[in-house]
């Protein structure tokens, strides 16, 4: 078995790849597919996406870690340059909720209805957190995963902590954590009920919710005044019995040497994290418990929000005592400050850090085999 591993160079946005291929088959894994603030696929990334795959090629398993147009106005596009898209991912949005996520993006409601017609055979939308839940304090190792070759048509909730299979005796997995941010969600209910703005109201769709947009988007920008995403999918990718080699691929500047003596990574595993906070209140901690028995194989890790500040804690170099390869997407002209130069610094001073921008040199590519 080998995977290639491919951070694309689409800027202020993800779109992250892996081909796993066996003896008889070649698996492709999408985890986001989106660049800039647009509802339209840029043309960069249109670019990308068609460069990279084949109208023969299938989409096993599309991740989505949240609903910003920066990380999902790739999907249609991804969909129509490939044979199909077979399963996808995604947080699970109740529909009481959704008023909440179209403040930010108004055709979300549209987008995550839709998403049954998008796949061609299963839609996973995974439940938030709960520490109460029997289900979540099940040692990882004895999850039964979702083998994805096996299943047909679906479209179900499941548990914080699935573990996906693409098919029977690969020991590849898709390990999934859904923290959810309810507190905020509670905490805006709350500022608006003061407005006369009743969750009542909020539920009725966005036709009512525009007629109140004004009040609404300033009771949110109260209540997320730190300017930080909370909520994101974040996965595990990686094995969980075999040992595996992991080269690292980049190119290279003239007197440039990327990775000094280190070109192979100790370990194979990757944690995407979307725009996660990693602020939250016992998320770390949460999330290193919940993944105790793979948080030794993590080596290669995403900054979470193009590197914003108000994202990181420190503490996630620390995750585990590997080496460790950090990487970021973001644009070069984007008006944000992504990514903070503290977080840069914080991160160059014990681990590497590579900066994936919408310049095509910037691809990052990783080629695992089992040793």
């Amino acid at each position: 078995m080998e995977v290639t591993r491919i951070i694309h160079p689409i800027g202020q946005g993800a779109f992250y790849t892996e081909s796993i291929k066996t003896n008889d088959n070649l698996y492709n894994v999408v985890y986001d597919c989106g660049s800039g603030n647009h509802k339209y696929t840029p043309k960069r990334l249109k670019q990308d996406i068609a460069s990279f795959y084949n109208p023969d090629d299938v989409i096993d398993l599309l991740f989505i870690s949240h609903f910003d147009n920066d990380h999902i106005n790739g999907i249609r596009e991804l969909k129509k340059r490939t044979s199909n898209i077979r399963n996808i991912v995604v947080p699970l949005i109740e529909e009481n909720d959704f008023w909440y996520y179209q403040i930010e993006n108004p055709s979300f409601e549209t987008f995550y209805r839709s998403l049954s017609e998008i796949a061609d055979s299963a839609v996973y939308r995974v439940k938030p957190y709960n520490e109460d839940e029997e289900e979540n304090n099940i040692p990882i190792n004895d999850v039964a995963p979702i083998i994805l070759s096996e299943n047909g048509r679906v479209d179900k909730k499941v548990s914080c902590t699935t573990k996906f299979a693409l098919a029977p005796h690969i020991d590849w997995y898709y390990i999934t954590f859904n923290y959810d941010q309810q507190i905020r969600l509670t905490k805006l209910q709350n500022e608006l009920a003061i407005q006369g703005i009743t969750e009542d109201i909020l539920k009725q769709g966005w036709g009512i919710m525009e007629q109140h947009l004004k009040e609404i988007k300033q009771a949110y920008k109260r209540v997320t005044k730190d300017g930080a995403n909370n909520s994101s999918l974040i996965v595990y990718s990686g094995g969980m019995y075999n040992s595996y080699n992991c080269r690292r691929h980049k190119i290279r500047q003239p007197n440039c040497n990327c990775f000094g003596r280190f070109e192979f990574l100790e370990s194979e595993g990757c944690l995407y994290l979307g725009d996660t906070d990693l602020n939250q209140p016992k998320l770390l901690d949460t999330l290193i418990n919940r993944l105790n028995l793979v948080i030794d194989r993590i080596s290669t890790i995403q900054i979470p929000h193009h590197g914003a500040y108000k994202n990181f804690n420190p503490n996630i170099m620390m995750l585990n005592a590997n080496w460790q390869d950090f990487f970021v997407s973001f644009g070069n002209t984007n008006s944000y400050g992504h990514p903070s130069v503290k977080v840069v610094s914080t991160i160059t001073r014990q681990s590497n850090l590579f900066a994936i921008t919408e310049n095509r040199d910037s691809v990052y590519i990783q080629i695992i085999k089992k040793r």
